[in-house]
């Protein structure tokens, strides 16, 4: 028994299993944040820096930052000495995400940090190679 081409073809596309998912591989977790006190608290912050392969004291650095608070890192979690809108803490993220994770070319998120000397590193990008110089 002898099948032609095309409906060999097509037996294979059939066969193929769909992808299931977003179009994107990189999703963030959902940014847990709570209040105690007049301290704001990110309970997921380790598990946040994770999904971005990013060190946890630039992401912390950047946030204290754009936040105009002070903040320290507590195990897994990123403690704020002062109250912070949430809203406004799950914005200044993506805005680092955009920034310092996602490349400025292919817009893809597989990226990481060099360092070239001190003050200087660059966000190189795994998927097209290319090279910008950042400012932290």
């Amino acid at each position: 028994m002898k099948e032609d081409y095309d409906s060999l073809l097509e037996r294979v596309y059939k066969n193929i299993p769909q992808h299931e998912g977003g179009s994107e591989r990189f999703e963030l977790p959902d940014i847990e944040v709570f209040e105690q006190g007049n301290k704001t608290i990110v309970r997921n912050f380790g598990d946040i820096c994770g999904a971005m392969r990013r060190d946890p004291s630039l992401v912390s650095k950047f946030l204290s930052k754009e936040l105009a608070v002070p903040s320290s890192i507590d195990g897994k979690r990123l403690i704020f000495n002062g109250k912070v809108d949430s809203k406004l803490l799950v914005s200044k993220i993506q805005d680092f995400v955009s920034k310092y994770v996602k490349c400025k070319v292919c817009n893809r998120y597989d990226t990481h940090i060099e360092s070239v000397d001190r003050n200087t590193k660059t966000l190189i990008c795994e998927a097209c190679g290319a090279r910008a110089p950042m400012r932290l």
